[in-house]
């Protein structure tokens, strides 16, 4: 490290290292509720940024086309996988909360972070690129 990084905001999982050799300091967590890896560092919501929310996500998609039972399938397993003590036990180790979710729950929040977003960048004048 240079030293030269006076703020970053990037998930845990990335900064998990740097964090445990003190290189970097953790200020707060952006979601809305404490985080299983890190359940001593307050959000930025108890540290007096009302109504902060901001997490990422990771899904996994199909193309579209694929059949609904083997949408359903590969669904099933996911839950199997994550569901399992051991897996669950090594994600929050890394900073990852794994929650395994249906295609329609997915569908509703990718939409929903769309929206969210958009109102942001709207507000905040960004031009469309």
């Amino acid at each position: 490290m240079q030293g030269d990084i006076a703020l970053m905001i990037d998930s845990y999982a990335s900064m998990k290292g740097n964090l445990d050799d003190r290189k970097f300091r953790a200020l707060a967590s952006s979601g809305p509720v404490r985080s299983q890896s890190t359940p001593d560092l307050a959000t930025a919501r108890e540290s007096g940024v009302a109504d902060y929310d901001v997490v990422s996500w990771n899904a996994l998609f199909a193309p579209a086309g694929t059949p609904p039972e083997i949408v359903n399938k590969l669904n099933g397993a996911l839950r199997d996988i994550l569901a399992d003590a051991d897996v669950k036990k090594r994600l929050i180790e890394l900073g990852i909360e794994a929650r395994a979710s249906t295609p329609q729950e997915i569908s509703a929040r990718l939409k929903s972070d769309i929206d969210k977003w958009q109102k942001v960048i709207e507000k905040a004048g960004i031009q469309k690129q």
